[in-house]
This record gives structure tokens, sequence and C-alpha cells, in this order.
């Protein structure tokens, strides 16, 4: 039996008014226990609105987003924001941020905008992850580290599987360790929903925390987990019923 033990945190609130709506579903029919909001995207200010509405402000942690969107600092010369200040996809993923410290320094700015709108907007924090997981990057980890220690934060771990990559692999494990080992993980185990079904069934006994990410949106009426489509308020709930499981929060983990 996993017991009270699992945290189901949504991905990308304040991406768009779509997810957002998926979102509120989700923590009003318990599918989720917490979310994670993206501070320099278009439907920021509604998710913030609505998080206060419907009571869920305590369980919403920082998404943080270097991918996509208008950058909430000035990131002009460093090549990842394009003329108009937004974010050239992809471009954070580049080895260059290793050899220049003034690049690092402008991007922690950055993470700590966003971290701050998030203050000045009346939610503080309940954890830390990235969207596209860039806080794992080999050059982003330590910068990642740096603002979670500085805020008294928690962050998220990486799923561990085994890849066709076996240096992937054991990068991951490492860095679990290395996180761990600075007492800044809020969660054992972190995958998707398909990960955690696969782990329950090769694992009976669970005495860990574990968090599921999922990423609602509506289709219709109906919840859908966007990467995977399928529904998941039946898929959630199924898990729940089978195992017997207790969503908790991520904050609840941390203490």
């Amino acid at each position: 039996m996993f017991g009270d033990k699992l945290i189901i945190n949504a991905d990308d609130f304040g991406i768009n008014s779509n997810v957002n709506k998926a979102i509120v579903n989700c923590f009003q029919k318990d599918i989720i226990s917490s979310a994670t909001l993206m501070a320099n995207m278009d439907g920021f200010d509604e998710a913030v609105e609505l998080a206060k509405i419907h009571g869920f402000v305590n369980c919403i942690g920082l998404h943080v987003n270097l991918i996509e969107g208008k950058s909430l600092t000035d990131l002009s010369g460093t090549g990842l924001t394009d003329s108009n200040g937004f974010f050239i996809m992809n471009a954070i993923k580049n080895f260059r941020i290793f050899f220049s410290s003034e690049l690092q320094i402008k991007i922690k700015n950055e993470i700590i905008a966003q971290y701050n709108k998030l203050l000045e907007h009346g939610i503080r924090p309940t954890h830390i992850d990235s969207h596209v997981h860039v806080h794992i990057l080999p050059y982003l980890v330590s910068i990642f580290v740096q603002v979670t220690k500085e805020k008294n934060q928690k962050i998220r771990i990486v799923t561990v599987t085994k890849r066709k990559n076996f240096f992937i692999m054991i990068y991951n494990m490492l860095l679990n360790k290395y996180l761990k080992a600075n007492k800044i993980n809020f969660s054992d185990k972190f995958g998707n929903a398909r990960f955690f079904e696969n782990y329950l069934n090769a694992n009976k006994n669970i005495h860990q925390v574990f968090e599921i990410m999922v990423h609602p949106t509506m289709k219709g009426n109906e919840v859908v987990e966007i990467f995977a489509n399928v529904n998941l308020e039946e898929r959630i709930k199924k898990l729940k019923e089978q195992y017997r499981l207790k969503l908790i929060s991520s904050e609840r983990a941390i203490n």
C-alpha cells in the first residue's frame, strides 16, 4: 500500500485560460494536490485570481519558464530572447552558459524575478520546478540550487528510468543524489502517471513521497492529459481506488 504520500502536481498553470480552467477543475475534483505557476505568461493574472477565489493559493509553486513568453528582466544581448524580449524556444539549451558567469547571473536574476512576482501577487511558492525541466540541465543546475537555497525552497528531482543512453541515466541518478544531499528535494521519486503505475506494480510496499506530474487541459467538458490525450479524471480516480491513495501537497511533504 502506498499510503498518503502522493503528490500530483499540475504544471503550466498560467500558460492560458484553457489550462487554467482545467487546473481549477482538477483541484475541485481532487485530481491534483498542487500546481506550479508560470509568472511570465498571458494567463498569469487570471491564474492568481482563480487560485484565490477557489481557495488553493497555498498549493501553488513556481514553474520557472526560460523557454517561452516574455522575460521579466532585460536579457537583450544574451541570445536567449528576441528583439521584443520574448524567449527564443530552446535557446536556453546551450553549453556556452557554462563558460559565462555574466550570463549565469542574468539567468539567476530572471528566475528570482519570476519567484518575486508570485510573492508580489500574494502567493508564497510551495516549491520550484521548471518548464521543459530546464532546471536539470548541467549548466543550469547550480543556478537553480543557489536560488532554491537562498529562498529556503525545495525543488523537483528528475525521473530515473532505463535509457538507451546509459550516460543520461547515470547523470539523472547522480543529479538526484546531489539534490537530496543538499536537502532541497520534496519527493523521493518523480515521474508521470505511467511511470508511477509501472513502479507501483513492481513495488507493492512503498514508504516514500512520490510526485506525479500532469499537464491538464480542457477538451470540451473533459479534462485530459495534454501529452497522452486521455481522460485525466478517470485515470487518477482509477489509480487512487486501485492503490488506496490519498493525495498530499508538496508543502505537507516538505513539512
